[in-house]
């Protein structure tokens, strides 16, 4: 399977997230860090749940 798109799209949140450090005193600043702080945290999990998958195939 493919995991260059949940890369990309983590390296674009963490600089989503450089970006509102930058400006944090801006309220939509705010919501577009948590907005992207959970974006990071579900392909983290998607990356941990495609790794578990693809052991459980070919480990076992």
């Amino acid at each position: 399977m493919n995991v260059f798109g949940p890369i990309l799209i983590v390296l674009l949140l963490a600089a989503g997230v450089f970006a509102a450090i930058r400006f944090r005193h801006k309220l939509i600043t705010r919501i577009l860090t948590v907005i992207a702080g959970l974006g990071i945290a579900w392909a983290a999990v998607y990356l941990i749940a495609l790794s578990s998958v693809k052991c459980l195939g070919s480990c076992g």
